[in-house]
């Protein structure tokens, strides 16, 4: 079953593709095609294939229950047969049809539950399918970081099968999450890699999308001509060669551009229009987003009893699917999911490890009972003997001088990856527990204008400056006392206050940010110098509470999650280049701070946060 998920016209408005052919007895198609519902005068289908096939059907005729039930039949045969690969397709498609309808819970689970079916019956395609639609669920609660480590994991396998053509869906959904995350220069990058794997293809429907999320991309940016030029012209493309739900996404993404750039009558057409379409299909995403366009649009022109009933259903429908607790509660099971697959892993190297060492050891000891009769025959046994044991002790004393080292090795490699007190914890226990920390500053910085700067350098040269520029920030954030998170492209992400609050902390990370920034000028200086380009750097801080922990079964690392970290991305994605920009939370830590100086820049609309007080922090010179 070939899925693709997670790649959306605006957030909340999800896209699958068709199942793939697979060969089948005529005898089948006939009994298909005269019944209709694969199943021969009522009685149900016996072959998970059927109940797949039913399903497409009645979610062509728009019966989603139906669709379901079927769906989970399909589920049941392909458990009873032990058939894994068909397992997980029809795990995926009741998934998806769970997504569609908002239940994201029980769409996290079955995506979940495919995973680790497609895993076992060592299926590259259904494994990037179903790691493609885990990051959209992730992408849907606004948990970026989270879905970008899913859809990364699904780019991985998709570069390892060797086929340039599978690598277009991950481009294009690491874009959107770009472009949902407040980057789209960035995001822009990943699309036209996308767009030109798809014209290659020749594959129009997915060009009018992606020309969509370009329009998108340059609405963020303020170019309005080019964002409606590429959206008419997507609309066009979607209307000859899209799915109604297809077009009913881009003609609400063609309405919101036009509130941004004053046409409120032609976005109230727009979207009325992409309404009607939600309400047909049933998709609640669809319907969320054109109800918060239309009550801007009735809202500008007018029709405030029409866009207060616009803005009523659009709050019902985001707590239904976007709640907190639910959110909290996905996020949960994904951990969980995860940890448990890590410890499996971990048993079986253990048993492993084990079995090789017991296996070494009785060829030791026969290896030695042969060695003592050889002394014994030749009647210098004492001798050999003593000889023997002087070497063995040798040998042991080398042995345990290198397990030292080793586990030296081992313990120092994960305090480069852990903060000190989650290592030891770790080690003790073989579990670390996921912790809500009340007070954390987290530091984003983005650097600016990355995809201009990268067509002017090789990419040798270009990865050879952004580790000389990592390398430096890694040291600032050592003698600052910051937690360094992980880097994401052109971005690095730290945190203060971690694992453990501590006064202070958010003090630390606006200097860390400071001398980053300064750094970077010096930077500037010398290469402008030799005549290259150099990197300028906006940097975002804020200050609140987060939950942290372990996540991954292999190339673990050290993250965390929370609203907290969205507002500091906004924060950078709201700055200005070469300056540090903080929220009003991280401000009122700064108060003691005598050397901080704060300008404040008033409220500052962010895309999904509404008004926000933000300040610019710089160095103050202190006198004697």
């Amino acid at each position: 079953m070939a899925h693709e998920k997670g790649f959306y016209l605006g957030r909340g408005t999800a896209w699958a593709m068709d199942l793939r052919a697979i060969p089948r007895p005529t005898a089948l198609l006939v009994v298909l095609a005269l019944m209709g519902h694969g199943a021969v005068r009522g009685q149900p289908p016996t072959d998970p294939l059927v109940c797949l096939d039913s399903c497409a059907s009645c979610e062509k005729r728009g019966d989603a229950r139906a669709a379901l039930r079927f769906a989970q039949q399909a589920v049941d045969l392909a458990r009873r047969s032990k058939d894994r690969s068909t397992e997980g397709a029809a795990l995926l498609k009741a998934g998806a049809l769970h997504h569609r309808s908002g239940d994201l819970s029980q769409a996290l689970e079955h995506y979940l539950a495919a995973l680790l079916a497609h895993e076992d019956a060592g299926d590259l395609d259904g494994q990037a399918e179903a790691l493609n639609h885990i990051g959209a669920v992730h992408h849907y609660d606004r948990n970026y970081e989270r879905a970008g480590e899913y859809y990364r994991r699904s780019l991985e396998i998709r570069r390892a099968q060797g086929d340039p053509a599978k690598l277009a869906l991950p481009y294009n959904n690491l874009g959107s999450l770009l472009e949902d995350s407040g980057r789209p220069d960035s995001a822009l990058h990943y699309h036209r890699a996308g767009l030109a794997l798809r014209k290659a293809r020749g594959d129009s429907t997915w060009v009018g999308i992606i020309l969509s999320h370009i329009g998108a991309c340059h609405d963020q940016l303020g170019r309005m001509d080019s964002a409606l030029y590429h959206l008419r012209r997507a609309e066009r493309v979607i209307a000859t060669h899209g799915s109604p739900s297809m077009q009913g996404a881009t003609r609400r993404m063609l309405g919101s551009t036009c509130v941004h750039a004053g046409l409120y009558a032609e976005a109230r057409r727009w979207c009325t229009d992409a309404l009607r379409i939600a309400k047909t299909l049933g998709d609640h995403y669809l319907e969320q987003e054109s109800c918060e366009c239309l009550h801007q649009a009735l809202d500008h022109l007018g029709e405030h009893a029409a866009a207060y009933t616009m803005l009523a259903r659009f709050t019902a429908l985001r707590d239904s699917m976007f709640g907190a607790e639910r959110a909290k509660e996905r996020t949960r099971m994904d951990l969980t999911h995860e940890f448990d697959r890590k410890l499996l892993a971990d048993s079986i190297v253990n048993l492993q490890r084990q079995q090789q060492a017991e296996l070494a050891y009785q060829q030791r000891l026969v290896r030695e009972r042969d060695q003592k009769r050889l002394y014994l025959y030749g009647g210098i046994a004492v001798l050999l003997l003593a000889g023997g044991l002087w070497n063995r002790l040798i040998t042991i004393r080398r042995s345990r001088n290198l397990v030292q080292r080793e586990r030296e090795r081992s313990e120092q490699l994960l305090r480069n990856i852990l903060p000190a007190p989650i290592a030891e914890e770790l080690k003790e226990h073989g579990r670390a527990q996921a912790r809500e920390v009340a007070e954390v500053s987290i530091l984003f910085t983005d650097f600016h204008d990355f995809t201009r700067f990268s067509e002017r350098m090789d990419a040798q040269q270009l990865v050879g400056e952004i580790d000389h520029c990592y390398k430096a920030f890694d040291a600032i954030c050592l003698r600052h006392g910051l937690e360094k998170i992980k880097t994401i492209g052109d971005a690095y992400m730290a945190a203060g206050g971690l694992p453990q609050p501590w006064p202070g902390s958010a003090a630390a990370a606006v200097r860390a940010a400071l001398d980053m920034q300064q750094w970077l000028e010096q930077r500037a200086a010398e290469r402008h110098a030799e005549g290259a380009p150099a990197f300028r750097m906006r940097a975002g801080i804020h200050t609140g509470p987060v939950v942290a922990g372990i996540v991954g079964a292999t190339k673990f690392q050290y993250d965390v999650w929370g609203d907290t970290v969205n507002i500091a991305a906004r924060m950078e994605s709201s700055g200005e280049v070469g300056r540090v920009n903080i929220s009003a939370a991280t401000r009122m830590c700064l108060v003691s701070e005598p050397d901080l100086h704060t300008v404040a820049r008033g409220q500052q609309h962010v895309k999904g946060k509404g008004e926000l007080e933000m300040f610019f922090v710089e160095h103050r010179e202190l006198r004697a």
